[in-house]
């Protein structure tokens, strides 16, 4: 090759370089645009109707599908929202605890699952799906780049901050699965015969769980913690941790574990883990973990009463 066919070469591989970043930006943001409008679905819709709340909303419940589906937020509070996502965990919630408003006056309910915080290893790729606000949000880049969750092209090309989620984007963006007007979050389960089949199979199985004996708090889970702790003592906001009921909890330990750690660090705590253990009924089920709409209300009520939330 000679030189004059080298700088051919370096002309046609910038020209694509060059053509590469318009055509990933033009794409970005467009994609943006329309996203930025979508209120449905968890990928990207309830981030966003978070993101348009959370400075005024006076109650706001954190936490996994555990939140999500069993508490009534407005059985709490009026100025209230359900920021529970299934399948995420405390490094996701403490990161939007973190885009709350600094000195606003705030209740904040964070659902802990004593599984999650003695687990060996605790995977906070849970907080990927964040990964859509990278480039618009200097506090999600931040807890973004932490967990070395970022692809180095990201610099460079912002479209893989929408890699995987696009279609979903688009799809809620065109048909929302509710009205926004109404929702504030929660998301109970209504079981239909199917599904009561299904979770009497389950009991009847009666499958053994090998609980843990050597209980050590998973140095992450503890660190993310500490700083929603500091955070909210910090900027006005009553911290208040739950741990919403189960069918039946065969490992108590790491219960009791786990609200020794609470006490030692002073956050207020409320194991509901028993809740319904001497009026229990299949009903009240989705599975072992999870509880129908009739008995998260019941809880809900239940909760409002024992937290004594201020008006």
């Amino acid at each position: 090759m000679n030189k004059k066919q080298i700088i051919q070469s370096v002309k046609l591989i910038a020209f694509i370089i060059i053509l590469s970043f318009v055509v990933d930006k033009i794409a970005y943001f467009t994609i943006t645009k329309i996203s930025d409008t979508v209120y449905s679905g968890q990928a990207i819709g309830k981030l966003n109707h978070y993101l348009s709340i959370k400075d005024t909303t006076k109650l706001i419940v954190f936490g996994s599908s555990r939140a999500n589906h069993h508490i009534d937020v407005k059985k709490l509070k009026a100025s209230s929202f359900n920021m529970g996502v299934d399948g995420k965990f405390i490094a996701y919630s403490a990161t939007l605890i973190k885009l709350l408003p600094k000195d606003v006056k705030q209740t904040v309910i964070l659902h802990v699952d004593p599984n999650v915080a003695y687990r060996d290893h605790y995977n906070r790729e849970e907080t990927k799906t964040l990964m859509v606000k990278y480039h618009t949000n200097d506090i999600i880049k931040e807890e973004l780049v932490r967990a070395d969750l970022t692809n180095p092209l990201q610099e460079f090309y912002w479209c893989v901050d929408y890699n995987g989620l696009a279609l979903g984007i688009l799809k809620n963006a065109i048909f929302p699965k509710y009205d926004l007007d109404y929702y504030y979050g929660y998301d109970p389960m209504e079981i239909d015969g199917t599904q009561k089949e299904i979770f009497q199979k389950i009991l009847e199985r009666n499958d053994s769980i090998v609980c843990k004996t050597d209980l050590k708090l998973n140095p992450l889970f503890e660190s993310y913690l500490k700083e929603i702790d500091s955070f909210c003592t910090n900027n006005n906001k009553r911290l208040i941790t739950i741990t919403t009921p189960l069918y039946i909890d065969k490992c108590p330990e790491d219960n009791d574990a786990l609200k020794k750690v609470l006490e030692d660090l002073n956050i207020e705590y409320h194991d509901y883990s028993h809740f319904f253990d001497d009026r229990n009924k299949p009903e009240y089920w989705a599975d072992i973990a999870h509880m129908s709409n009739i008995a998260a209300e019941i809880f809900s009520e239940a909760l409002s009463k024992d937290l004594s939330i201020d008006d």
